[in-house]
């Protein structure tokens, strides 16, 4: 049995543990020395449960490998926590990174509540870029939320821990139906257990960022399987504080469909152009009729009537407003077919007694 870590512990022949920077369900984060270059680093201990068999060992060690790998391809994006190696000490896995001075999001937001729109959007720009260079690499997150970004004094954002990341080459390691990750973060399609797309990271960015700006997580509910459910069938809350352009980034990034949801290249054209959406562009004759009228009141003659074509004529409606309100109409009609299917397809597990099992990743 391995002994439990202390400060003043040296790991891998020259980290000394200092102080516990915080844990979670697999793992604890010190910060140490490197008593062999002088700086002070972060290294991610992970916890093995004793009772484990050799295969759970083997996928352990072969996950924090896999996660300094995935990192390390990253190392250098300014939005990403460096991986600097991973080392061995009683017979576990410690991953060494970048130190970040602050805090994660999580924190951020317990402490100072929601963020302000315009720090929301630097937010949301830092974490698009991040996923935008993980994506490229075929590097998928599978666990983008709150306490996997950093905010550092000067508000930098950081995306870390890729201790689930998935590479397009990896092979997957896990039992068939075991769910990891956190359920009211994860995708739908991740859930009902199609893994891998990179469309996921997005929904689970929307729902971080809606909790960054509303200091409220959508679907978070009283159980785990209460946050599954709703992550499955319910439609996220009224946006109050998020005025465009993140209103409408966040709405498109929670839709249940993968196919619905922006790719990143349009999730940043969503930031930096609020007037123009990839599926709301309202067609020409609508366009003509909302903008091609003349501001002043004319009149045309008829016989010998007159017409008062101002008074006559449709009142102009915005484009955005337009194109809102067919969105609506569009995700009412996606969500009645989608949820008379889940629903039949979970009472059906229900009735057969189907077995769910799920670990929780923190």
């Amino acid at each position: 049995m391995a002994r439990e870590a202390n400060p003043g512990q040296v790991v891998g022949g020259k980290y000394r543990l200092t102080s516990s920077l915080g844990s979670g369900g697999f793992g604890r984060v010190w910060k140490a020395r490197d008593e062999h270059l002088q700086v002070d680093v972060a290294i991610k201990e992970l916890w093995l449960p004793p009772a484990q068999t050799a295969a759970e060992h083997t996928e352990r060690v072969v996950r924090a490998a896999r996660e300094a790998r995935n990192a390390a391809k990253l190392r250098d994006h300014p939005n990403i926590v460096t991986v600097y190696e991973v080392v061995t000490e009683d017979d576990r896995p410690w991953i060494v990174m970048q130190l970040v001075d602050g805090c994660s999001l999580e924190q951020y937001l317990d402490q100072h509540g929601p963020l302000p729109a315009d720090r929301a959007v630097r937010l949301a720009r830092a974490l698009l870029a991040a996923l935008s260079a993980a994506h490229r690499t075929g590097i998928v997150h599978r666990d983008v939320k709150p306490a996997n970004v950093m905010i550092t004094s000067d508000w930098s954002v950081l995306l870390t821990d890729f201790g689930i990341a998935r590479h397009e080459q990896d092979t997957v390691m896990t039992a068939t139906g075991l769910f990891i990750g956190s359920p009211e973060y994860a995708a739908p399609e991740r859930i009902r257990g199609q893994d891998g797309l990179p469309a996921s990271d997005l929904f689970s960015l929307g729902v971080t960022l809606f909790q960054a700006i509303e200091g409220l997580s959508p679907f978070r509910r009283d159980s785990f399987m209460g946050s599954l459910t709703a992550v499955l069938l319910d439609e996220p809350p009224h946006l109050k504080r998020a005025g465009r352009p993140l209103d409408r980034l966040i709405s498109e990034l929670l839709h249940k469909d993968p196919a619905d949801r922006p790719v990143l290249t349009e999730a940043l054209a969503i930031l930096d152009s609020p007037m123009v959406d990839r599926e709301r562009q309202v067609d020409n004759s609508q366009q003509q009729a909302a903008v091609h009228w003349h501001n002043e009141a004319s009149t045309v003659r008829a016989g010998r009537h007159r017409v008062d074509v101002a008074a006559a004529r449709p009142s102009r409606v915005p484009l955005d407003v337009l194109a809102d309100q067919q969105e609506a109409a569009r995700r009412k009609s996606r969500r009645r077919k989608t949820v008379q299917v889940l629903v039949g397809g979970l009472l059906l597990a229900a009735g057969l007694g189907v077995p769910v099992a799920v670990r929780m990743w923190h």
